[in-house]
């Protein structure tokens, strides 16, 4: 189930060490957005991939018995860990650089304007991949779209 915040991960730790323009005003905000977007995707992914693998069968006419098998279903895991992937490397590049000094704050406003459209497509993926039961507040995956507008808002 998603956490209702953001967890702090290693780069948030890694992040918190870096001085101006980083921890203040918009290069703060700006970075916080890659890494927050970055935890995002990371999450949506890994929990579609746990929640593909939990499934016996995707449908009732469906051409293997367990919906980790179905080529469909690793075509979407595939293209979620792409984005991920992608995500986590970006995040990880703007980080060195701010380390270096050698990353500015447009660099990092540009790299989370990049970052956002993946975060819903990789939360759309997962909504249509898993189907209605997905929806479902029991499941607490309602808490990505939660998340994601909290993301927007900043």
């Amino acid at each position: 189930m998603p956490a209702d915040t953001a967890s702090v991960t290693p780069a948030h730790t890694r992040a918190a060490a870096l001085g101006a323009p980083w921890n203040e005003g918009a290069g703060a905000r700006a970075l916080g957005l890659v890494l927050d977007h970055a935890a995002l995707i990371a999450e949506v992914t890994e929990t579609g991939a746990t929640q593909t693998a939990a499934r016996t069968r995707r449908q009732q006419h469906g051409n293997t018995e367990r919906a980790a098998g179905d080529p469909q279903f690793l075509r979407v895991l595939a293209d979620s860990a792409a984005r991920s992937a992608v995500a986590a490397a970006a995040a990880d590049s703007l980080l060195q650089r701010a380390e270096t000094g050698t990353a500015s704050v447009q660099d990092a406003e540009l790299i989370a304007a990049g970052l956002a459209p993946l975060s819903r497509e990789a939360i759309r993926a997962l909504f249509e991949t898993l189907g209605a039961s997905s929806t479902l507040t029991e499941h607490g995956l309602h808490l990505f779209w939660t998340r994601l507008h909290e993301l927007d808002a900043r």
